[in-house]
């Protein structure tokens, strides 16, 4: 009689879990986890600390950042900024420095980039590869800014709408070079000017020219009697804010 296969599959299941040991993963330290290149320094140096009892092996490299409106990382090959060494070993409790540069000239709207750091599986053969653990790799993107000439932080929030009990509204760099958005708070008042629905969201970077648009879905009892919406984000670069009146209907369900 043959046995099920959905028992077999479950049996080799068992079998290989129990022989393969906690994965493991390596512990080190980036710093800074943020570079700015100036007119007066154009070049930076990024220091990675091996805090694990075993080799590190690094492979590093440079994209130019751009963000779609929903934030999405957008990474392209760049031959803008340089670094070295692009590969690297870092022994347990060593300290290694990449030194990276800009080989392009500053312009009117800061440039952004991100260092890509790939961890590498141990070499065949080290002791770090031996036994039958999962290995867990590490990536990591480190963001870099080319400052304009002159600097310019602006930013506004625009296009507050709400239909069909969406709430959305745009967060738009007016500036030439990047921000942070810290928090936004979203607040809804009924017609006595009471509160009806609040809601805070955590911000990021809005890079220079570019946006962040975010669509807040509203309950059918947020809905209920609004009549006003107010947006504040707090940014490094300083308040924005946006109010609109609804028509009657409120959420136009």
């Amino acid at each position: 009689m043959q046995r099920p296969v959905g028992r077999i599959f479950s049996t080799l299941l068992v079998l290989f879990l129990l022989n393969v040991e906690e994965g493991r993963t390596s512990t080190f330290n980036v710093s800074p986890l943020k570079i700015v290149l100036s007119g007066k320094s154009s070049s930076a140096l990024l220091e990675i600390t091996n805090q694990s009892a075993d080799p590190l092996r690094l492979q590093l490299s440079v994209s130019s950042w751009n963000q779609s409106p929903t934030g999405q990382i957008l990474l392209r090959e760049t031959e803008e900024i340089i670094l070295f060494p692009p590969l690297l070993t870092v022994e347990p409790g060593e300290k290694r420095k990449v030194r990276l540069g800009a080989v392009t000239p500053r312009e009117l709207t800061e440039k952004s980039y991100r260092i890509v750091l790939e961890e590498l599986p141990p070499l065949a053969g080290s002791p770090a590869a031996a036994g039958n653990q999962i290995r867990v790799l590490t990536r990591m993107t480190i963001p870099v800014f080319l400052e304009p000439v002159k600097q310019i932080a602006s930013g506004q929030i625009a296009d507050l709408t709400v239909r069909q009990s969406v709430a959305t509204f745009e967060i738009r760099n007016t500036g030439n070079t990047h921000f942070i958005v810290q928090q936004i708070g979203l607040v809804g008042t009924g017609a006595t000017g009471q509160p009806l629905l609040t809601r805070q969201i955590d911000g990021w970077y809005v890079l220079a020219g570019g946006l962040r648009r975010y669509d807040l879905p509203l309950s059918a009892e947020e809905c209920r009697g609004l009549r006003a919406v107010s947006v504040e984000a707090q940014t490094d670069a300083g308040p924005l804010s946006a109010h609109i009146d609804l028509p009657g209907e409120g959420c136009g369900r």
